[in-house]
């Protein structure tokens, strides 16, 4: 290790470290079911010492790994007895074109970042995460989703080009039109085809007033009937909703076993932004919707609105084994109903943050992140935060709920927790894994880039190695 140590602070422009509390420190990932520890950490001061590191990974036979705010849940930014390249130091923007509508700027450039800029100018970028901190280069390789997704897709669709150090060390500026391939992959790749250094990136004008209306409903084929309307027909810039059990009391009809009798509530809130409030024409938004009770109306400036409510807190020796599955519309019913009958089984289900967005196909382009076949789908959260003494039950039954959600034609955003074996990666995939493997192949050929999380073809490697002899 100490030769690895002193080959790399010979070529490296940036820091190098092996001390033991930095190794230690970025063991572990926001989600707090994986941990692994490399032998060397490096911070690159620019795209060449990225290309440098991972040009001598490969010489070395190591593997290399990339992360800055560390917020994967499945290990996704961690390596074990590699290299770790700490991306926080490229944190600089360096074009903002408010008039052209876009930016770029380092892969380690946080979100928050960005915000802070853009609003002076009276520009966003057209989706944003619940979490500011994260980087660029991180969301855009998970995907990147938000309350505007079904009208402007993920963040990786509002992608202009990409500087990108593949798995041979060479350094390629990609956009739709140019190195396509690589620019079409690396986006929602998960740092398996090559590790984002720089991003060039759409902006968007936005009105200054937002009105939200928080829409309860006791029934969810109608939740999901007016969540098909409003975001079909666009008539609104913001959807979430979150569901809410009420415990009623329970059931000993199956011998002793108490069953819990719930009954579960449905919080839609729809969002439009506007020059003046009086812009809107409430009854007839409202009156096409079948909502239970409209609960509360809340005017907000723009600013005020995209700010995140709170910063979700990680307390001591818990883990999050949070889950995203993306539905067809058509089955959205029959599996939420079975996920939130399963889910009192194994967790307290009145701690569970439980909620359902919308994407519309045509608006999703990346073929890193599948969908259904279907025009509209619908996605189910479910965001426990467990002690880590629950943490393998737990993900037995989200594996299940995982399972399930696959065999009814479902996908699983792999941005929350994931522990995919190869069946499952063919089902995610479909038709196209074959091709997800090829890429694979032409930009990461010694397989070193971010190892562990996506699970390959044996076939496909055994060929490989025949053909090299």
């Amino acid at each position: 290790m100490n030769s690895i140590f002193s080959d790399l602070k010979h070529i490296i422009e940036g820091e190098v470290s092996n001390t033991k509390a930095e190794l230690e420190a970025l063991s572990h990932d926001f989600g707090g079911i994986i941990q692994k520890q490399p032998q060397i950490i490096v911070r690159p001061q620019n795209c060449h010492d990225v290309a440098k590191a991972i040009k001598y990974a490969a010489k070395q036979g190591l593997t290399i790994s990339s992360r800055a705010a560390g917020h994967t849940l499945s290990g996704q930014s961690l390596n074990q007895d590699g290299i770790l390249l700490d991306m926080s130091n490229l944190n600089q923007i360096h074009e903002f074109h408010s008039n052209k509508l876009w930016f770029k700027a380092d892969a380690g450039v946080t979100w928050k970042q960005v915000i802070d800029t853009s609003l002076l100018y009276g520009v966003i970028p057209p989706v944003l995460t619940n979490n500011f901190e994260v980087t660029l280069g991180g969301t855009l390789s998970a995907g990147g989703l938000g309350l505007s997704s079904f009208r402007h897709g993920s963040q990786a669709d509002n992608c202009l080009g990409l500087e990108v150090v593949t798995g041979t060390g060479d350094i390629v500026w990609c956009t739709p039109e140019k190195n396509s391939e690589l620019f079409n992959h690396v986006l929602c790749g998960y740092g398996q085809f090559g590790i984002i250094t720089q991003v060039q990136n759409r902006l968007r004008k936005y009105r200054p007033l937002t009105r939200s209306y928080f829409l309860c409903y006791d029934d969810l084929d109608i939740l999901l009937n007016d969540q098909r309307l409003l975001t079909s027909e666009e008539r609104i810039d913001g959807l979430v909703s979150l569901f809410s059990p009420c415990l009623l009391g329970v059931s000993r009809a199956n011998g002793n076993k108490i069953k819990p009798l719930i009954q579960w509530f449905y919080r839609m809130q729809i969002t439009l932004e506007v020059d003046s409030i009086d812009d809107i024409n409430e009854i007839e938004l409202l009156s096409s919707l079948n909502f239970y009770r409209h609960i509360h109306t809340e005017d907000l400036t723009f600013n005020k609105f995209i700010q995140p409510i709170a910063q979700v807190s990680h307390p001591v020796d818990t883990a999050n084994s949070w889950i995203d599955v993306i539905l067809p519309s058509s089955i959205a019913k029959k599996y939420i109903d079975t996920a939130l009958q399963h889910l009192p089984s194994f967790i307290d289900f009145r701690t569970v943050p439980v909620g359902s967005f919308c994407l519309l196909t045509r608006n999703m382009k990346m073929p890193m992140f599948p969908l259904p076949q279907e025009d509209l789908v619908i996605g189910l959260g479910l965001y426990p935060t467990i002690p880590k003494s629950q943490i393998q039950h737990v993900i037995e039954q989200l594996n299940f709920l995982t399972d399930l959600g696959l065999q009814m034609g479902g996908k699983r955003y792999m941005a929350t927790w994931a522990n995919f074996d190869l069946p499952r990666w063919r089902l995610q995939y479909g038709d196209y894994w074959s091709k997800v493997n090829e890429i694979k192949r032409k930009y990461d050929p010694h397989k070193i880039l971010n190892p562990g999380f996506f699970k390959y073809e044996e076939v496909e490697q055994k060929h490989e190695s025949h053909a090299l002899l």
